[in-house]
């Protein structure tokens, strides 16, 4: 189903009845795709002279709750070049649909304990052992309000970990 307010123009050369049936199978695809309407689209095909950026450009403009989406496209042929654009909208209208349903990425933060295990000051890191037993490495800089210095083997620690490329690391530690 196409958008209520669809419209599909050229400037300096008439659409082709392929490249409009593209156009409207890309709407669709989208309008079908969202859980947001799309409210209004504008897709206009212009014939350049300008064979440095291509003998094309495809605009697309695309009006739906909370914003306004506007994509460029330059190239040679048309059909790739609406292909092209209408990828480029589908990963916008994402990055705006999960802004709009608050489902941008965040850590759950689970604090665990632990104790100091071993410093290497001078090179600015350390390892906890975890309650559970489990060695964790750690940075000066994860630890809060800059107390790397005042820490010794056996202080006490909350901290919480992901995973790194080595292992287990703690991404805040703080003295308790």
């Amino acid at each position: 189903m196409l958008p209520q307010d669809a419209h599909i123009d050229g400037r300096n050369l008439e659409i082709l009845p392929e490249w409009r049936e593209k156009i409207e199978e890309e709407l669709a695809r989208l309008q079908k795709h969202y859980h947001d309407p799309i409210l209004h689209a504008r897709v206009e095909i212009i014939g350049t002279a300008h064979h440095r950026l291509g003998a094309f450009e495809v605009h697309l403009v695309v009006s739906i709750p909370g914003g306004t989406i506007t994509l460029v496209r330059q190239g040679e042929m048309v059909v790739p070049l609406v292909v092209e654009a209408f990828d480029a909208l589908d990963r916008r209208l994402a990055e705006h649909s999960q802004v709009v349903q608050q489902q941008v990425k965040t850590h759950e933060e689970v604090a665990q304990h632990g104790r100091v295990v071993r410093l290497f000051l001078a090179d600015d890191y350390g390892f906890i052992e975890s309650d559970e037993g489990l060695e964790v490495y750690f940075h000066a800089h994860a630890v809060k309000k800059g107390k790397f210095n005042h820490l010794r083997p056996g202080t006490a620690v909350k901290f919480t970990q992901e995973t790194g490329d080595q292992g287990p690391q703690a991404i805040w530690v703080k003295p308790i």
